[in-house]
Order: structure tokens, then C-alpha cells, then sequence
């Protein structure tokens, strides 16, 4: 089952205003700023540099995960990324609320993680955002897409270019657009 969309901000005036507070605001134009100018040109051999900026601005990170410097983070501190994962490059995290990464996921070139929308049945539309949950050892295919609220089970897979809009099961391996299950994922030692 997907998770409940929650409103960022339940006081949002109109659909043109902003739904994050000043200071959450300010601090996503800072780290704009600062991956632009000392993380994004970087070589894959720097990628401890970029772990230790997305630190510095509050993300969890433990273990030894791989960030590639041209791996988009929209904001660290609602990021938490576990042991030997990976997050290669061009792709990009769009956490407008929590992101969970657990250990050894492999996060594909060009994927696209995104955890916000707008709900569409109120005129003001207001941002709203899901928890994306992923679980240990889950592969996410080059390009793919995975929408808001969702939690990816263990040793599930996404193929490439897949449009992931329901949660996955342990195992379960997914393609297309809308994504759906192709089979179950074998795994020797297992």
C-alpha cells in the first residue's frame, strides 16, 4: 500500500506561494549554491568531499555509501543513506520529505527519485509529500522513476526506465510504465 501524502505546509495561502518556511528555503538555496560550486564538477574519486557536505547539512549517512558528485540531492537533511549504497551519477533525489536509502541499494545513472506533489482536488494546490522508503539491497534500474509515498521491499528490482507507482515486494522484480510485477527475483545463497 502506498503511504499517506501529507500537506508540507497546512497554512499555504494560494497556489503561488511558497509551501516551505523561510528558513527551509533559504537553507535549499545555500546548498544549491554550494553543491554548483564545490561538488558538482568534481571527479567520481571525490565523492567523500560531496558525503561530507551532505553531512554538513544534516544527512545521515553511515557506512561507506558511494554519491556520485553529480547525484542531485534537493535537500540533505531529509535524506538518510545506509551502508554500500549507491547513488550513481546524474541521478536525483527530489526529497521534499524523507528519504530513506537503506544498505547496498543501487540507485541507476538518471534515475529519479521524487517524494512531493500537489494535491489537485484543492485550488490553492498545495505541495504534498510522501515518505519514499527503500529497503535493503534494492536495485533501481538507469532512468527509472519512483513516485511519491512509496516503500521499495528487499532485493526488489526496477528496471530500467520503469515508472514505479505502487510498492514493490520482497523479491519482486518491476518494468514498464506504469511499472508491474514481471516475476519473482532469484537470488543464489539466498
Amino acid at each position: 500500500m502506498v503511504s499517506k501524502l501529507y500537506r508540507k505546509n497546512k497554512n499555504q495561502r494560494d497556489a503561488y506561494s511558497s509551501p516551505w518556511p523561510k528558513k527551509e528555503a533559504i537553507m535549499i538555496r545555500i546548498w544549491e549554491v554550494v553543491w554548483t560550486l564545490f561538488v558538482r564538477w568534481l571527479p567520481k574519486p571525490f565523492y567523500r568531499w560531496h558525503i561530507f557536505l551532505l553531512k554538513l547539512f544534516g544527512a545521515h549517512i553511515s557506512g561507506h555509501p558511494f554519491i556520485a558528485p553529480t547525484a542531485r540531492i534537493y535537500a540533505p537533511w531529509l535524506l538518510t543513506v545506509g551502508d554500500r549504497s549507491c547513488i550513481a551519477t546524474r541521478s536525483e533525489i527530489y526529497n521534499l520529505g524523507p528519504v530513506i536509502i537503506k544498505e547496498r541499494v543501487t540507485i541507476a545513472q538518471y534515475a529519479y527519485i521524487c517524494n512531493g506533489s500537489h494535491d489537485l482536488s484543492d485550488n490553492k494546490l498545495p505541495l504534498v509529500v510522501g515518505d519514499v522508503v527503500i529497503d535493503n539491497d534494492v536495485f533501481i534500474g538507469a532512468r527509472a522513476i519512483i513516485l511519491p509515498g512509496l516503500h521499495l521491499c528487499r532485493y526488489s528490482v526496477v528496471g530500467a526506465g520503469a515508472v514505479l507507482t505502487k510498492n514493490t515486494t520482497d523479491f519482486g522484480i518491476y518494468a514498464g510504465n506504469p511499472a508491474r510485477f514481471i516475476k519473482e527475483r532469484n537470488i543464489y545463497g539466498e
